[in-house]
């Protein structure tokens, strides 16, 4: 049996995706599984970024109440597969406890995000304690799952975690559905629209793209920009006082309270995507763009190398490259939809490692 510990499904963040594809996927593979969901308090990020930090505890905490109950109930057997789909799952530790105080050897699989080791992730000010639980993914697991080569290197350098327990799937993902929900196609006409995607927290220093948005629209008053979010408000304080005077002057729009598919529809009119995230395991919002041709253009850093096939247009080393980069893009678009196909067989994959871990 295949248990699924799935994050819970926000529309704005991929979990919502994951929360329907993996059951779908198993389902079609006639495996046997069962989802331990858990009790959200709010459908939306109110505190933190990522996830909202009390609900996502409440959720997990309600998760491994019923992972206990199991247990008790004599229903877990010697190599049933835990999938925990969010290492960073604080009580992960239990099912290893109750695994061998009742002498039930099951396996433990999960999908490390990030950590208090990324750095200015919300976590990181956690890393003075969480630093040791993150050790102990490597002695908890069987298996740790992530999206890129740089984020299992982030793991073996800041926690000591072995290699030999760390696997590269890339994170799942189904393009064909994303097009379908922006009822996007290849070839459609593109807007000399630049926009930027990323969450507007420190880490993505989005002050630093509208530093690149207000030279480039000197330079260019006919082009387009645009920054988006799902959230009521794009940023607070003096980054949204100046994003929201840029609007007054005619040349950003600022979309704030987007659903999924407004913002992929966005997304796929746009002809170049860029961000200056100074930390990035795996870029959705990368792949996002790749799938819509809307060319990406981020620093040459991180796991975005790995994302973009280390194509040199796409990759930007000094800010003033960033400009060139995005000016030259605008000015010869090329295609960059083939390196988004890759990641369509990652879901497949990881749904190989839990089936055959039940054998």
């Amino acid at each position: 049996m295949i248990y699924l510990l799935p994050i819970e499904p926000l529309e704005e963040r991929y979990s919502e995706q994951w929360y329907r594809w993996f059951p779908e996927v198993l389902e079609e593979r006639g495996a046997r599984f069962t989802v331990i969901d858990g009790e959200p308090l709010t459908d939306t990020v109110e505190t933190g970024t990522f996830l909202d930090v009390n609900s996502t505890l409440h959720y997990k905490a309600t998760q491994l109440q019923r992972v206990a109950k199991l247990f008790y109930e004599n229903k877990i057997q010697p190599d049933d597969v835990f999938f925990v789909a969010d290492i960073e799952f604080w009580g992960i530790e239990s099912i290893r406890y109750l695994s061998v105080l009742n002498g039930i050897d099951v396996k433990i699989y999960g999908f490390a995000h990030a950590g208090s080791y990324t750095r200015e992730d919300f976590m990181e000010p956690c890393a003075p304690f969480a630093r040791w639980y993150e050790v102990g993914w490597g002695a908890i697991c069987d298996l740790i799952m992530v999206g890129s080569e740089y984020h299992k290197k982030q793991l073996i350098d800041n926690r000591g975690i072995s290699e030999n327990k760390i696997l590269v799937t890339g994170n799942p993902y189904k393009s064909s559905e994303v097009c379908e929900g922006a009822r996007w196609f290849p070839g459609a006409e593109k807007k000399k629209l630049v926009v930027h995607t990323n969450r507007p927290d420190p880490e993505k220093r989005p002050e630093h793209t509208l530093d690149a948005f207000a030279w480039l629209h000197r330079q260019h008053p006919d082009w387009e920009f645009a920054v988006t979010t799902s959230r009521k408000m794009w940023a607070g304080g003096p980054l949204r006082n100046r994003a929201k005077r840029y609007e007054q002057e005619g040349w950003l729009t600022v979309y704030e309270g987007l659903s999924k598919k407004e913002y992929l529809k966005i997304l796929s009119e746009a002809q170049v995507m860029t961000g200056n995230s100074i930390e990035e395991n795996f870029g959705y919002c990368i792949l996002e763009a790749l799938i819509f041709d809307t060319i990406p253009i981020v620093e040459d850093a991180y796991s975005h190398s790995e994302l973009l096939c280390g194509e040199e247009r796409c990759l930007f080393t000094t800010r003033p490259h960033q400009l060139e980069l995005i000016e030259q893009a605008m000015a010869v678009p090329f295609p960059v939809r083939q390196m988004a196909s890759r990641y369509d067989d990652s879901l497949q994959g990881i749904c190989d490692v839990l089936v055959e871990g039940t054998l």
